[in-house]
């Protein structure tokens, strides 16, 4: 059972035990590692009369979070009391864990040698163990705590492979306090890789991790700037497991999910997927180095949480949203199987100095299906709620269409400068607030602060975004068709050139790319033109020389 389902009584009855000596805080914080000021925004509940008990669980539960999550995490805490009224809900071999106490948490992975021999039960109990190793960490992030095993439809199971490292970073640490890694995690990750940064130069990059260089912070890593062979850069470091913590599996899924975006921003380079510039294995924490992004992310953006930067244009809004089609449907159409990149969201979305977005985050990547079938199995669903469609969700099913119902998300966000999930709002998603203004009022959700739309683009958002979020995944357009859209709909400038002017004639190069524009159902239009955004160039093809960069 997901945290959202839990039944109202259960739900009042566990926010009534914790908002007592505010013991939520404690769980927010030390166990769900949510921030200080995470921490702070939700204990305001008290002044609006309400729980902030409640307030977390309905944060925590957008992430797909189950009751089973949360009763391992009372029972690190010793809160038995509050285990009491989830006992129900959780399977019976867990219950015991209120009666013995954490002192005896560790006794349920111990089999006697009597039992070790008979393997029948010896998956029972290993069962038993995976599923209890949910240990302190870091539930706030969206991340999946279980590697899910895929399968195509209608063929045998085909386990998923967790990329590697090269064999020859195992030993890449600098002195005696270098970590070896086993030869369970190392191996090739491709001839492409981008380079080896050694351990020392990273803590001269960030000032030996000065906390005013600190950018962000999660359960498993921390993110600062730093200044790299002249360069600004975002050095992620990952963070070690502590001794004594017992959640050996939770922290070798992240530590997959590390390399696993190690390998694919190695191997899919493009204009609008956010850079690697390197990577540090072996020393005392392992690092990505990434480009520097000064604009923050796009959710940072359109909540205008940096007082000192304007909030962006419709112009602007447009842009990003074509530059993060064009780098989906690279995702999705380069290689022999779709990348898909499974956790799109404006928090993802990261935009540079000129306030070109970059896609960021491939911990939860993966390929999606071959070309005669509509999407693979998994076994657990991950990503974030209120960007999920229900047919991952609920049946588990996965292709790039997930990744275009999420798209359709971020594009609603563009258009009206809200929450995809706000317990505020009569609708708390923002997908049944958009669907539920008829077409009268659809303008009410405009953001004012995006200035007057001259150029119509907040109803092309809307009606593109509808299309991406469609309850059937049939039904969704694929990336490339969505970017053909967006493209469609760059001939226009602020303000717009009057309707009798004439398009500026095509170059030569540009006549040579109408044939791929058709394919797309895409003619170069009269009317409205911006001729310093032209078509062509509007596809990310350059007027000069070569074509955007997709190496």
């Amino acid at each position: 059972m997901y945290v959202y389902d839990m039944p109202y009584a259960t739900r009042k009855a566990l926010c009534g035990i914790l908002d007592i000596n505010n013991t939520w805080e404690e769980l927010a914080g030390v166990y769900m590692s949510f921030d200080v000021i995470s921490v702070q925004r939700l204990g305001q509940a008290i002044l609006r009369n309400q729980s902030p008990t409640d307030e977390l669980l309905r944060s925590w539960g957008t992430q797909n979070h189950t009751v089973l999550e949360l009763f391992i995490l009372l029972s690190h805490m010793q809160h038995y009391q509050a285990m009491r009224v989830l006992k129900d809900f959780v399977d019976p071999k867990y219950r015991q864990l209120i009666r013995e106490g954490e002192e005896n948490f560790s006794k349920l992975f111990r089999k006697p040698e009597a039992e070790n021999s008979n393997d029948n039960g010896k998956n029972d109990d290993d069962a038993l163990e995976h599923n209890m190793k949910y240990g302190l960490h870091n539930f706030n992030q969206p991340k999946n705590v279980r590697e899910p095993h895929q399968k195509v439809l209608f063929r045998a199971n085909e386990p998923f492979a967790a990329p590697t490292i090269p064999k020859r970073v195992v030993d890449a640490g600098n002195g005696q306090n270098a970590r070896r890694l086993s030869d369970e995690s190392t191996g090739n990750i491709g001839e492409n890789s981008s380079p080896l940064i050694n351990y020392a130069e990273l803590e001269v990059a960030t000032g030996n991790w000065d906390q005013h260089k600190l950018l962000g912070k999660g359960g498993f890593g921390t993110v600062y700037k730093g200044l790299w062979n002249l360069t600004d850069v975002a050095v992620k470091r990952l963070e070690v497991q502590k001794e004594g913590d017992d959640s050996e599996e939770i922290w070798r899924t992240h530590r997959e999910q590390s390399l696993r975006e190690l390998k694919y921003l190695n191997s899919r380079r493009h204009d609008n997927i956010l850079p690697l510039y390197g990577f540090s294995i072996g020393g005392p924490f392992d690092c990505l180095v990434y480009q520097y992004m000064p604009n923050g992310s796009l959710e940072d953006r359109l909540l205008c949480r940096d007082p000192n930067k304007a909030p962006l244009s419709w112009l602007q809004r447009h842009n990003i949203a074509t530059g993060t089609a064009r780098g989906l449907q690279f995702l999705h159409r380069v290689g022999s199987k779709p990348l898909v990149h499974g956790d799109i969201k404006s928090a993802n979305i990261l935009l540079d100095s000129n306030l070109e977005p970059k896609i960021g985050d491939f911990g939860l990547a993966r390929e999606g299906p071959v070309e005669q079938y509509t999407h693979v199995k998994v076994s657990r669903v991950h990503g974030t709620r209120p960007y999920l469609p229900d047919e991952f969700l609920r049946g588990k099913k996965f292709s790039t269409k997930v990744d275009t119902f999420s798209f359709g998300i971020v594009l609603f966000e563009l258009a009206t400068g809200l929450r995809a999930y706000d317990d505020s709002r009569r609708f708390k998603f923002l997908k049944d607030e958009v669907e539920a203004a008829v077409d009268d009022n659809i303008s009410e959700l405009q953001d004012i602060k995006a200035g007057p739309d001259c150029t119509l683009i907040f109803p092309r958002l809307i009606e593109l975004g509808k299309k991406c979020v469609a309850s059937k995944a049939k039904d969704r357009p694929e990336m490339v068709d969505a970017l053909g859209h967006l493209v469609a709909a760059t001939q226009f400038r602020e303000p717009p050139i009057s309707l009798n002017e004439r398009n500026p004639p095509l170059t030569d190069r540009e006549q040579n790319f109408l044939p791929a524009l058709a394919a797309l159902g895409i003619s170069q239009p009269t009317g409205e033109v911006d001729a310093d955004i032209p078509l062509i160039s509007a596809l990310g093809i350059k007027s000069q020389g070569t074509t955007s960069s997709s190496d």
